[in-house]
C-alpha cells in the first residue's frame, strides 16, 4: 500500500510537471507553444494509453478484487494518474482551439472556455482521487 503523503507529493509533481511544461515553453506565439505541447501530451497519451488499455484487455474477464489489486499496484495507479493528467490537458487544449476556431461571440467563447476548464479539472482530479483511494485502500 501506499502512504497518503507519498500520493500526495506525487500527484503535486505530476500537476507540477504539467504547469512546468506551460511555463517553460515561453515562445512568441501562444499558438506555437500549444502546438507543441499538444504534441508532446499526445505521444505521452499514446504510450500511456496503450499500457492502460493493455492492463484492462488482460484483466477482463478476472473478478473486481483482481482488477482492484492490480490497480493498487504503485507502478499501475501512477501510469492510470499520469495518462489522466495528459488527458486532461490535452483535451482542454484541443477544446480551446475549437472554441476559438469555431465561436464568434467573445462572452460565449469566454464562457464556454470556463465550463471547458472546469469540466477538466473536474475529471483530472475526480480520477486522480479515485486512483488515490484505490491504492491507498
Amino acid at each position: 500500500m501506499v502512504s497518503p503523503l507519498n500520493s500526495f507529493v506525487f500527484v503535486s509533481f505530476c500537476f507540477i510537471t504539467l504547469d512546468i511544461i506551460g511555463l517553460v515553453m515561453h515562445h512568441p506565439r501562444e499558438g506555437t507553444k500549444h502546438f507543441i505541447q499538444q504534441r508532446l501530451t499526445a505521444v505521452l497519451n499514446i504510450i500511456l494509453g496503450i499500457i492502460v488499455f493493455n492492463f484492462f484487455i488482460k484483466n477482463i474477464d478476472k473478478s473486481y478484487n483482481f482488477v482492484l489489486d492490480g490497480l493498487s499496484n504503485n507502478l499501475m495507479w501512477l501510469i492510470v494518474i499520469i495518462f489522466t493528467l495528459s488527458m486532461s490537458f490535452h483535451m482542454w487544449i484541443g477544446l480551446n482551439h475549437i472554441l476559438d476556431d469555431y465561436v464568434d461571440g467573445i462572452k460565449t467563447r469566454s464562457i464556454l472556455g470556463r465550463l471547458n476548464s472546469i469540466m477538466v479539472t473536474i475529471v483530472a482530479l475526480a480520477t486522480s482521487l479515485l486512483m488515490i483511494n484505490i491504492a491507498v485502500f
